[in-house]
């Protein structure tokens, strides 16, 4: 590697991120009295719970990610696939659908997910609102709709056999010690996401037009790019993939709980924000993004091993705001000079 290569390399926010990850790990491995990574390999009872964890985090962080890069914020995706999973799983409950199959539920879901982001795009995209107000409006709406238009119900032991089954497929089986371990299959539709994600960042029209509508709308626009449809399709998109994944969880967690993803963002929003995604738009990478995921799974799961309280994530979670916050306001100076 050259000089110029290493300086480019030591100038990203990844690649301190990935030296944090490391030396996490490390730390939580002597505090653990070394036991959390002793089996030789990569994956470890520590290692699967880790990356179960990050499955749909890692995945809703995908979709807060291509958002950010365009410039905005959206606090909506965790009530969209709270609303998306809670109708699906009633109405496959009450028909008797996907009894052997989570094909029919999954599509439903993405569907439903579609149209209710279908909703943010065009607000946003039409009277050119502030993307954080919107969707905070929108989160409302969508949690007032799943708890009390339609007031949706917890399903727990009555869901559909095809959802419990499809959660219980695994990759991996193992034990650590006397204890067994598992790697979810649900961890291969993460890295599917990632690749495609990417792709579209890096390969694609759409992926350009996100970046230059976040470096600079109105230079993005006079450049040609479309940006009132690009906004509409982004946050459609979104919302399939939200609803999705809300199934992805569904399927992991054996139960349906319309509840359950309140307060979702503030844990993935941090998360992206400490993997280099600027808040004010024009930047920000997939492995970024995926490090920054481990980094808050791996506190998260660790505090528990450690003797830390709970209480302490959301300390760490508001302090990665803070400063993730610095770093793209420092960044966003360096660059104007």
């Amino acid at each position: 590697m050259n000089k110029a290569a290493l300086k480019r390399m030591t100038r990203r926010t990844e690649f301190y991120m990935f030296l944090l990850l490391i030396l996490l790990c490390v730390v939580v491995q002597v505090k653990s009295g070394g036991k959390l990574f002793a089996l030789p390999g990569v994956f470890t009872r520590m290692n699967t719970t880790v990356l179960r964890t990050m499955v749909v985090d890692g995945m809703f962080a995908m979709c807060s990610l291509v958002v950010m890069i365009s410039g905005g914020f959206d606090l909506s995706f965790p009530a969209i696939a709270a609303l998306s999973y809670s109708l699906t799983c009633t109405l496959c409950l009450n028909n008797g659908w996907c009894q052997t199959s989570p094909l029919l539920g999954f599509v439903m879901a993405a569907a439903i997910g579609w149209v209710l982001g279908m909703l943010n795009g065009w607000i946003i995209s039409n009277f050119k609102l502030n993307t954080m107000i919107v969707t905070l409006g929108t989160q409302t709406l969508f949690t007032g709709i799943s708890m009390g238009l339609l007031a949706l119900k917890e399903i727990t032991s009555t869901l559909p056999n095809g959802f419990k089954t499809f959660g219980k497929l695994y990759i991996l089986e193992g034990t650590d010690g006397k204890i067994r371990f598992t790697l979810s299959a649900m961890v291969l539709f993460l890295i599917a996401l990632c690749l495609i994600v990417s792709f579209i960042l890096n390969k694609t029209m759409f992926g350009r037009a996100l970046y230059a509508i976040g470096g600079n709308e109105v230079s993005a626009e006079r450049a040609g790019y479309n940006v009132k449809r690009t906004k509409f399709l982004l946050y459609s998109a979104v919302g399939a993939a939200s609803g999705f994944i809300g199934m992805i969880r569904v399927c992991m967690e054996s139960q349906s709980i319309p509840k359950a993803m309140v307060g979702r963002e503030m844990t993935i929003i941090p998360a992206v924000i400490l993997g280099g995604a600027s808040i004010y738009g024009g930047e920000g990478t997939v492995f970024g993004t995926m490090v920054a995921v481990g980094i808050i799974s791996l506190v998260s799961n660790s505090m528990l091993i450690l003797g830390i309280d709970s209480y302490w994530q959301q300390f760490f979670n508001g302090l990665v705001i803070l400063v993730g916050v610095t770093v793209s306001a420092l960044q966003a100076k360096r660059q104007k000079h």
